[in-house]
């Protein structure tokens, strides 16, 4: 049994990309649309942004919106701690990690071409909202991290990297890969600690730190080779 409907709020200009995404999430009997507002003033101005558990942000909103969604992003995280961020782009460049600042727990980036996929934004929201990190598949390419500071990560475990930092929860890692949930179990905690992540000492839930990990190698350059491709 599913348990109650995530209540989220889109926020994009485009009027028919807007509808068409209220409409697929409301079908999915997942989600609940509390409101789809053009720009940012409606939506810091919606009293229902109390009830949300999460927003999906379009980066560009065009000329009549004084902030962009990353912006918007902040502000509401400044008035709402635990809102879940997600933000949707046209552009398949890493460089938006180092317009996010340092810290991008319960944020998520997703191509708009991605959400064709609905299963993609689900996954992210159900994951923002537990404060997790949550990158488009198509940003990742895990064997660009055999390399550097992670050279000794086997291709397993760079897969395995790439899967969390796409939301991807142990049970779904098992069933993408085929594999039982106790290998990947095991597996996972071996790649935590070839990553120097302590789950035992951290206070920061490993999955977490994980994805951040991966995200903050981005911002910090060291695949800046993807900003050209």
């Amino acid at each position: 049994m599913k348990g109650p409907a995530m209540k989220v709020i889109l926020v994009e200009d485009e009027s028919l990309f807007r509808n068409l995404l209220r409409t697929a999430l409301e079908q999915t009997r997942e989600v609940q649309v509390l409101a789809a507002h053009p720009s940012s003033t409606l939506t810091l101005n919606d009293p229902r942004m109390h009830e949300a558990d999460a927003v999906v942000l379009d980066i560009d909103l065009g000329p009549d919106s004084p902030l962009n969604g990353i912006q918007l992003g902040h502000k509401l995280r400044e008035e709402h701690p635990d809102l879940g961020i997600v933000l949707l782009s046209n552009h398949s460049s890493l460089v938006f990690a180092r317009s996010l600042g340092t810290d991008f727990t319960g944020w998520a980036y997703l191509l708009k071409k991605s959400v064709q996929d609905i299963s993609i934004i689900l996954r992210a929201l159900k994951s923002v909202i537990e404060g997790e990190v949550v990158l488009d598949p198509q940003l990742l390419k895990p064997e660009r991290m055999l390399q550097g500071p992670f050279e000794h990560l086997t291709p397993r475990q760079a897969e395995l990297w790439g899967l969390i930092t796409q939301g991807y929860t142990n049970a779904a890692i098992a069933g993408h890969l085929g594999l039982s949930q106790k290998w990947i179990d095991n597996a996972v905690s071996g790649l935590y600690v070839a990553l120097g992540l302590d789950s035992g000492q951290s206070r920061v839930n490993p999955r977490v730190a994980a994805a951040l990990l991966y995200a903050r190698t981005i911002q910090h350059g060291f695949l800046t080779v993807l900003d050209n491709e």
